[in-house]
């Protein structure tokens, strides 16, 4: 007679996700967090030699904590840690012989951009592999930031680049309130002969961007230096990595968004082509014949073979945890961003 006490069950229960565990860390990757070819999607093209593509696209955000760190873009956003992430990944794995950054964003936060930088410069060193960017669509300011870590930019036709530049606020500042959110247009704010605003606080300036009182001097001279110091950073790594001179970027391109032609011309990309004009140039970049290369994208957690064994074990799909929407648009006016035409962006997602 054998009796099973809940003690056993409990040690059956590990042993089963010990064994399941170290199987599908075994299928998935070794000690260098490197990745099998099944967890990828093919986008293009037939060949052995793959080359992974990682969409840019939408408003670039930092991080999304509630994500399970497979994928980089959810629902017009691209967390940029999360690209980092996957280029870390990346470069941990032989079969991918090159990356391509395909770029579609007005912009967004700086730390969001930074990361996908970082990610980027890491990928390059530890690997050797050419690293390209196609703009598709928009790629300005932070998008452009990220755009510039590529070895070669592409600029797909129609499309528009650059804007940059840094931008906080708007601060608004309504004079002599008499009503909000009523009146006799039925909405909005009513400004005049004012009515009194109290908003305790302690530590000074800590109530900056109420749009009840006037930004003092010091202020705005502490916002404007803010802005001055991340707008000299991001001049300095664009002529760095461009050969532009920093004073043609601040005296003659400027925050301005440009044309194909005018961009090749300004030197912002290096040509103009479709996005498999792109991959075309990628792979011989890689020293990889048009015919013997693909292109490849992350699939999301749930596609891999860990969620195929998950639910062979407990006959139900692996759990994803919802992406937390970031909307830069309601952020706080007061945040500091490679915005660009982020506001433009977010007008045309309301119509």
């Amino acid at each position: 007679m054998i009796v099973v006490t809940w003690n056993v069950v409990v040690v059956c229960i590990v042993a089963t996700f010990l064994i399941a565990g170290g199987f599908i860390a075994g299928v998935i990757g070794s000690a260098g967090n490197s990745e099998p070819i099944e967890s990828f999607e093919t986008i293009y093209g037939e060949g052995q030699k793959k080359l992974l593509s990682i969409p840019i696209e939408g408003v670039i955000v930092g991080t999304d904590n509630s994500s399970d760190g497979w994928g980089a873009t959810n629902s017009g956003q691209t967390f940029g840690y999360s690209v980092k992430d996957q280029l870390y990944r990346a470069a941990d794995n032989k079969d991918i012989k090159g990356v391509i950054l395909e770029v579609d964003s007005p912009g967004g936060t700086i730390y969001g951009a930074h990361a996908i930088t970082d990610g980027v410069k890491y990928y390059r060193e530890k690997t050797k592999n050419p690293v390209y960017a196609v703009i598709s669509g928009t790629g300005a300011s932070g998008a452009y930031w990220a755009a510039t870590s590529a070895d070669k930019i592409f600029i797909d036709y129609g499309s528009g680049v650059g804007s940059i530049g840094v931008i906080m606020g708007p601060f608004e500042y309504y004079d002599k309130v008499t009503a909000v959110d009523g009146g006799i247009l039925g909405g909005g704010v009513v400004t005049q002969n004012g009515i009194q605003s109290l908003t305790i606080t302690a530590g000074k300036s800590k109530d900056l961007g109420n749009p009840y009182r006037k930004l003092t001097d010091v202020e705005i001279a502490a916002l404007q230096k803010t802005v001055n110091n991340e707008y000299d950073g991001f001049v300095s790594y664009v002529s760095g990595r461009r050969d532009i001179p920093e004073a043609t970027i601040r005296e003659q391109i400027g925050a301005m968004e440009y044309d194909p032609k005018s961009a090749v011309e300004l030197k912002l990309v290096d040509a103009i082509g479709s996005r498999h004009d792109a991959y075309n140039a990628l792979a011989e970049a890689g020293k990889i014949k048009k015919d013997d290369f693909s292109i490849v994208r992350q699939k999301t957690y749930d596609d891999n073979i860990a969620s195929s064994f998950w639910g062979a074990i407990t006959h139900r799909p692996q759990p994803k945890a919802e992406a937390k929407s970031i909307d830069l648009c309601s952020l706080s006016q007061v945040s500091l961003a490679y915005r660009g035409d982020v506001s433009q962006w977010c007008a045309k997602q309301d119509q």
